[in-house]
């Protein structure tokens, strides 16, 4: 019998609650919500290392050369022979991530992830990515809920070439867990929510937006500790790096299903506040298990926020000022009443619906900050102000204002793997540059 909850401290095991109904229960043992849908396995091994239904890598390195570097043929890797793939755990447009083991330490070798972002060199989008994503990661090195990276490489020869960043394994994303049939309690949902709140205050504090924000881009271990990833769509908004005519809002950022309606409805300057929306939709996900607005396209996404909220006011309307909007939510198009939360979520308790209206609404002005929304009652139980700490300074985005064409991304990304390498070997990476020697060039064939 799996114990609901055996804390660790403000913490919930998630190895204690990844049993195999489709319920989810409250602290008396009700059960609450069956999340109707098929339920994609999540296993576990007596060593907690993550397994996945993936098709893995062989276990053995294809080539080994004499520079200390193998191949991996079947994920096309070319690495340090210290690392050695186990599993490939991804694969998409962007590139490949796989778990492995560094065995710089063979007595106690490290599960790691390594992800290898593909086709930099040849589509600036990517690049501009990428060079942010590192950036970023550089600067919330630390941070307990925002992803750590441990190492960075270049690779110049095809089909191998392409940025390697390593960084922290974890067993599974918030995603995963949601549509599992694991079961847990509201206790699991504050904290889990408390955890994402953490690591949005201290990208907040550095006057970053995330603009990325959804259950599949927060990673999560056994131990129930929770990270942020994925910053290559963030947004840097500090006035003090601003251009003097500030760029306008871009509507594609963010998931569909978790676009604050003003990324859907307006074409001005975006805040915070489209992260805090999308809060709330992980938020309100991990009660429903499925996500709240599911639309097909933007205007389906729009007027699932409005059969739930309801049409919002005239005021809110003309502020958006776009003719869809004027379209949308005015007759003689439907005109909705909002549901209460009560009604979509019956068994969340009123603290939590709430704060779920706190995030969950149309006006902008009036949507909790990630300060106020760790300071609601619902959170007051499991805060820790040693968890809550902030940037001393915003991050820097001016490089975004001078870097303009393919070569000069390029130029950007080698400064910032080698900047990396310097912070990482100290004076043995600064020797082997003096020597004639360079780390991220050293890979080319």
């Amino acid at each position: 019998m799996v114990e609901l909850l055996q804390s660790q401290g403000n913490r919930y095991k998630v190895s204690n609650i990844l049993n195999y109904n489709n319920n989810i229960s409250n602290l008396a043992g009700q059960q609450h919500f069956n999340n109707g849908i098929e339920n994609k396995k999540i296993l576990q091994t007596n060593n907690d290392q993550r397994i996945t239904t993936t098709t893995a890598p062989k276990n053995k390195p294809n080539k080994v050369n004499k520079s200390g570097f193998v191949v991996y043929e079947e994920a096309n890797f070319y690495i340090s022979s210290r690392y050695h793939i186990l599993k490939m755990l991804g694969k998409g447009s962007y590139g490949i991530v796989c778990s492995a083991l560094d065995l710089t330490n063979r007595d106690n070798p490290v599960p790691i992830a390594i992800k290898k972002v593909t086709n930099i060199f040849t589509k600036d989008i990517l690049l501009k990515r990428a060079v942010r994503e590192l950036k970023l990661m550089r600067f919330f090195k630390g941070h307990k809920n925002i992803v750590n990276l441990y190492e960075l490489d270049i690779v110049y020869c095809i089909p191998y070439d392409g940025l390697y960043c390593f960084q922290e394994l974890a067993d599974y994303d918030l995603a995963r867990v949601i549509h599992s049939s694991a079961q847990f309690s509201e206790f699991h949902i504050k904290n889990f929510l408390y955890q994402i709140l953490c690591g949005v205050k201290y990208i907040h504090s550095a006057d970053v937006i995330h603009r990325d924000l959804k259950p599949g881009n927060i990673l999560i271990n056994h131990q129930g500790n929770l990270k942020i990833c994925d910053f290559g769509l963030a947004r840097g908004i500090s006035p003090k790096f601003m251009k003097s005519k500030p760029n306008s809002i871009t509507n594609y950022v963010a998931t569909r299903w978790y676009r604050a309606p003003e990324l859907i409805l307006s074409r001005k300057k975006y805040s915070k506040a489209i992260d805090m929306w999308a809060v709330g939709c992980i938020f309100a996900e991990l009660y429903a298990r499925r996500a709240l607005f599911m639309g097909s396209d933007i205007i389906h996404q729009a007027t699932e926020i409005l059969k739930v909220l309801g049409t919002p006011n005239r005021k809110i309307i003309s502020s958006y000022g776009t003719s869809i909007a004027m379209e949308l939510l005015n007759p003689p198009n439907p005109q909705y009443r909002p549901i209460p939360w009560n009604e979509i979520l019956p068994y969340a308790s009123n603290l939590a619906l709430d704060l779920l209206g706190k995030l969950l609404c149309w006006d902008v002005l009036e949507r909790y900050d990630v300060t106020q929304s760790i300071e609601h009652p619902f959170l007051i139980d499991i805060r820790d102000a040693l968890d809550e700490p902030v940037c001393l300074a915003p991050f820097d985005f001016s490089f975004e204002n001078t870097a303009i064409t393919l070569n000069d991304y390029k130029i950007l990304i080698h400064e910032e793997v080698e900047s990396f390498k310097i912070e990482r070997f100290g004076n043995s990476y600064k020797e082997q540059l003096h020597k004639g020697g360079n780390l991220v060039s050293s890979n080319q064939q």
